[in-house]
């Protein structure tokens, strides 16, 4: 069966309505409409008489009218409020505090308890618990055998590797990516010169003209993988930054055809130290 609507309240008439009105205003002291009146009193006065009553009490002064447009605003006279007095204004401060005071625990409270539910929302459900447990078996029993060796069940034990092994690793694959990073720099450069001469006009046909092979998927993951040395080991930071220290810095060569100057001067007062030895041997003869 459908449900039964509700019956609609008749709409109440007379001086009762006027009271009615007169004491919702006091009690939200609010500026509403009369339609709005009339809506929150769930149609127990009609918009009408709602109207009606509005004006009634505006002229006894209960109430105070404003136009807003094509209608009017009401809201409870101010006047007619009982003022109080400042130790009644202190205790309804003290109250305001405790209650700000109460929600700001409360929402503590419920930050805590929704981060612990969202917590326990993450772990497996009780029905997934089996399925869980089969995938870390998994994992173990791969673990397992991947650590067989090192530990010498039925096989042959293999030697871990020492600290000094490790190093030497690491120091070489820190030297050769740094040769490959310095060829690959040098080859954009390179490439960049061509490509601004104009004579390639399009870099990629020319790499596959000239059998140009550049790094695959694999290269490039291991290159993001294990780009940073201290991703491998934190030494090999260290080890990098004093290669970079030792590493001796060359000079450009001079220009063909020019010779450096320290060279010049050095042979020059070279050339007139001995011309004034043999002036001197002269005046001994």
């Amino acid at each position: 069966m459908p449900p039964k609507k509700e019956a609609k309240e008749k709409p109440i008439k007379g001086d009762l309505e006027v009271q009615m009105v007169l004491q919702y205003l006091r009690s939200v002291n609010r500026p509403y409409a009369s339609t709005d009146v009339s809506t929150n009193l769930k149609n127990k006065v009609t918009k009408p008489e709602a109207q009606k009553a509005l004006v009634a009490l505006a002229d006894k002064g209960l109430l105070t009218m404003k136009p807003y447009g094509k209608q009017s605003i009401f809201v409870y006279n101010q006047s007619q409020l009982p003022v109080l007095d400042p130790e009644e204004f202190a205790q309804l401060d003290a109250q305001t505090k405790e209650a700000k005071e109460a929600l700001e625990e409360r929402r503590k409270e419920l930050k805590t308890v929704s981060g612990e539910l969202a917590r326990m929302e993450a772990l497996p459900k009780t029905k997934e618990l089996g399925k869980e447990i089969e995938r870390v078996g998994a994992e173990n029993t791969l673990t397992l055998a991947a650590l067989a060796p090192f530990r010498g069940d039925g096989e042959a034990k293999a030697d871990p590797m020492s600290a000094a092994d490790r190093d030497v690793i690491d120091k070489s694959w820190v030297r050769w990516r740094k040769e490959w990073t310095d060829r690959k720099k040098m080859y954009k450069n390179i490439m960049g010169i061509i490509c601004e001469s104009g004579a390639v006009a399009n870099q990629g046909e020319f790499e596959d003209e000239q059998g140009v092979e550049l790094d695959d998927d694999e290269a490039q993951e291991v290159d993001r993988e294990f780009g940073s040395s201290a991703a491998i080991n934190p030494k090999v930071a260290a080890a990098t930054k004093s290669m970079a220290k030792t590493t001796p810095k060359t000079k450009p060569a001079p220009a063909p055809g020019k010779k450096s100057t320290g060279k010049r001067k050095r042979s020059e007062s070279a050339s007139q130290q001995s011309g004034e030895t043999g002036e001197h041997d002269s005046d001994d003869e």
